[in-house]
């Protein structure tokens, strides 16, 4: 079988398509034919060795972090899950970039039965994340949450699942994708490139899906007691505590319990998947330099 993996870290000739034995079952795992899996800064940022100190995997590593497919074989002790049934998951920070994985259970749910399997791949990092950063923020009835960099793949399904709880979300985002952003359901869309801070403000939650000049631009936008919630970098606690607001940052883990939210949304015609491009597993690299040149609308996929 195929796997895209890394020989080393470093620029993109380090990455190759290898032919790997299929992998054995553990107790516990599920066997999944892989149909489609998103592309996320995490599979460019592994590549160029930021988390290496985190990994300490042997090369060549199977790149990639979250799947879409269809199960091949079931081990002892799983239950919920037959051959034939279409899944999906977040599987871990590496090893979903390949034609087979064999992963945890606990990585994964059924698919929505609503969405291609190319759709069903670009979801799971983006719901996982969605749902830590809903959780630290407390979200429900009427909070009301500020969205940075609106039109990216984790925001764009946030907004949907901030406002399934019942949030008023107001959505920051460039003016090309200003309508695509409202499409989304967000209550106000504001073009970021204007001086917004003197037209808006008193938060409970800002979700920075930006970074640094986005968090700086956040703190007095907050109400006291609110909380600054980044996906991009770990903002500095100190300086909230000055402006009387709390900050962390959150990453996703393995949440079936928010994939199956997600697919009963999906279904149900209240959670939307935006695909900007898909391209053959043989050219991660192009899809990698994609995701990674940052004007990226919802998300970017591989097929296999």
């Amino acid at each position: 079988m195929r796997a895209i993996q890394i020989t080393a870290y470093g620029d993109p000739e380090v990455v190759v398509v290898n032919d790997i034995p299929e992998p054995g079952l553990a107790p516990g795992q599920v066997r999944v034919a892989v149909a489609a899996t998103g592309v996320n800064p995490v599979d460019w940022k592994v590549r160029d060795g930021y988390m290496k100190d985190y990994l300490q995997a042997p090369f060549p590593i199977t790149i990639g972090n979250e799947i879409a497919g269809t199960v091949t074989a079931v081990a002892d002790g799983v239950s919920g899950f037959a051959v034939g049934d279409k899944v999906y998951g977040s599987i871990g920070p590496v090893g979903a970039f390949a034609d087979v994985v064999a992963v945890p259970a606990t990585s994964l749910a059924h698919a929505p039965a609503s969405l291609s399997m190319v759709e069903a791949g670009a979801l799971p990092v983006a719901v996982v994340t969605a749902q830590s950063a809903l959780d630290a923020g407390q979200v429900g009835p009427g909070t009301r949450v500020l969205v940075h960099a609106a039109a990216g793949g984790v925001a764009s399904i946030f907004i949907q699942l901030a406002k399934a709880l019942g949030a008023e979300v107001t959505a920051l985002t460039s003016p090309a994708t200003m309508d695509f952003v409202r499409g989304l359901g967000a209550d106000h869309v504001i073009d970021r490139t204007t001086a917004y801070e003197q037209a808006i403000g008193d938060f409970d939650m800002v979700l920075d899906a930006f970074g640094p000049p986005a968090i700086a631009r956040s703190w007095d936008l907050l109400k006291p007691g609110g909380i600054l919630v980044s996906l991009t970098t770990p903002p500095d606690e100190a300086e909230a505590a000055g402006h009387g607001v709390r900050a962390t940052m959150v990453f996703g883990s393995a949440n079936p319990a928010a994939l199956g939210n997600a697919a009963a949304l999906a279904d149900a015609g209240k959670l939307k998947v935006t695909i900007q491009r898909t391209y053959p597993m043989e050219q991660a690299v192009a899809a990698m330099a994609e995701v990674a040149g940052g004007n990226v609308r919802g998300k970017v996929v591989l097929t296999y």
